[in-house]
């Protein structure tokens, strides 16, 4: 009786046990391994279109591969050379006019300076001198304590930014070169695209390799549906922004909900970003209207999006929205802001498996 009690639990050890060495393994080996996961699944992504064009117009498999990573290339650029453009036109508009708002803040700073701090410090200094000399001592010291901690905070954070600076260079020869590899690989892989699949249906046993595709076919949809949910989310709040602008007769509506669609992929930050320094600017310098007609808006934004994020990605993927919810809960919990990245991939990877009966089966195998 007990026999196949433990059993099921030397089963169930195992399965835990690869589980954890399978998430070290990953953790350990991404870092090495994600340039040709990449070019993998850019390869997948272009075979179609190759076949396509090799099997149609019966071009060379080489020639169609090159044709179609080229195509793919000119349509992204021309794609990213019109946003650019877009966005240069309302950056030159932000430059042009950028140094009249720092003159109106400065001016609006020096008059609170002139009216408020000086008039204050007077009052303190004619206070201070009413004290005795133990008393203005203790407070020069304690002001002197305070101002030497803001200074050597504020050299710490400088220096912190200015030594990252050279980081940023020295990375950048690296990232090209992951791009050339990426690019050569997907190319490599695409090319020879059906001798690698038959390679591995013959080392792989068959039952497993059904598994794999189905994974795959499953992997393949979930992507393409998180993927539609988060450009559903984006133009969302990117077309809030830009109704919610024209209606407040904001000039450049179309560039700033451009610049909001851009940065509401940012972790924790989003639109954020762009919002609660324009707010702030406007409070300082009275237009109290439009900082409040700017609040209800960010927050009409963030609610929506709050509301609808769990909902889109439930439908889209095919997951429950308390699923979702605290898919993504738990991977801010471990992870912190690379959380909101982990989460849906592991969202995307837990929908394919369940999808494709990995989960069955390891129950099944625990089960006996």
């Amino acid at each position: 009786m007990y026999k196949p009690r433990l059993y099921q639990l030397l089963r169930f050890i195992i399965v835990i046990a690869l589980t954890v060495l399978g998430y070290v393994l990953l953790t350990v080996g991404f870092s090495y391994l994600y340039p040709l996961l990449i070019a993998s699944i850019l390869a997948m992504t272009i075979n179609p279109i190759a076949n396509f064009f090799e099997e149609k117009w019966k071009l060379p498999r080489m020639m169609a591969v090159s044709g179609t990573m080229l195509f793919t290339f000119a349509f992204l650029s021309s794609i990213i050379f019109i946003l650019f453009s877009e966005f240069m036109q309302g950056t030159t508009f932000l430059a042009t006019h950028l140094p009249d708002y720092v003159q109106t803040f400065s001016n609006y700073v020096t008059s609170i300076f002139d009216q408020k701090i000086m008039p204050l410090y007077e009052k303190m200094t004619t206070y201070l001198q009413a004290l005795d000399t133990s008393q203005q001592e203790a407070i020069n010291n304690s002001v002197k304590h305070i101002t030497e901690n803001i200074s050597v905070k504020l050299s710490e954070s400088l220096q912190s930014i200015l030594l990252q600076i050279p980081s940023l260079f020295t990375a950048l020869p690296s990232s090209f070169t992951v791009t050339v590899f990426i690019l050569l690989a997907a190319f490599l892989i695409a090319n020879d695209y059906q001798q690698i699949s038959l390679f591995s249906q013959k080392i792989i046993p068959h039952a497993l390799q059904t598994k794999i595709n189905g994974v795959q076919t499953q992997f393949k949809k979930t992507v393409i549906a998180y993927v539609k949910a988060q450009l559903i989310l984006v133009i969302i709040s990117a077309f809030l922004v830009y109704i919610g602008l024209k209606l407040l007769h904001v000039n450049h509506a179309f560039t700033i909900s451009l610049y909001v669609a851009f940065v509401d992929l940012i972790p924790y930050v989003g639109s954020g970003i762009i919002f609660f320094p324009w707010m702030i600017y406007l409070f300082i310098v009275g237009d109290y209207a439009l900082t409040i007609q700017l609040a209800i808006l960010y927050g009409s934004i963030v609610i929506v999006r709050q509301v609808i994020e769990p909902k889109i990605l439930s439908s889209s993927m095919g997951t429950h929205p308390l699923v979702a919810l605290i898919i993504l809960f738990i991977g801010l919990q471990i992870w912190g802001i690379i959380g909101f990245i982990i989460a849906p991939l592991i969202l995307i990877s837990i929908q394919a498996f369940y999808q494709a009966g990995i989960f069955q089966d390891v129950w099944k195998f625990i089960k006996g």
